[in-house]
């Protein structure tokens, strides 16, 4: 598949990219004159064992930090704040995915919680009758 690009005459806000397909299908992808496709990627930051400990401490400690504390904890590991201000939103992504997964219960805990339930129905049916036949009229 080859592709040529050229901007659009009546703006400098799109950029329209041909592809010619191999059986000579002709695409027109329409994109942002600003996105720089030529621009090489950040190559991915690599962590050390002692800088995930550190992070993972921090993170058990608070799941947020305020803009000092990250600047500190950035300094102390050798990293950007920025670096550490991504890493803790891809932690708190994480965490959110492992908690909702449900986890399976056992036979115990499925009658733990069905007790619960039923506590809680007889508790609350107990105090609308005490309410119903206590009721101050006005």
């Amino acid at each position: 598949m080859t592709s040529s690009s050229s901007s659009c005459p009546e703006s400098n806000f799109i950029r329209i990219i041909r592809i010619k397909g191999a059986n000579g299908s002709e695409k027109m992808l329409e994109i942002p004159a600003k996105l720089d496709l030529e621009r090489p990627k950040r190559p991915r930051t690599v962590f050390t064992d002692e800088q995930l400990e550190k992070l993972e401490k921090s993170f058990n400690d608070s799941g947020y930090l305020s803009g000092v504390t990250r600047a500190k904890l950035a300094e102390s590991l050798g990293l950007k704040d920025n670096q550490v201000k991504v890493w803790f939103q891809n932690r708190r992504t994480k965490q959110k995915k492992i908690e909702s997964k449900e986890p399976v219960k056992s036979p115990i805990e499925t009658t733990k919680t069905t007790e619960n339930y039923s506590n809680f129905y007889q508790n609350y049916w107990s105090a609308a009758a005490f309410l119903s036949n206590n009721a101050i009229s006005s």
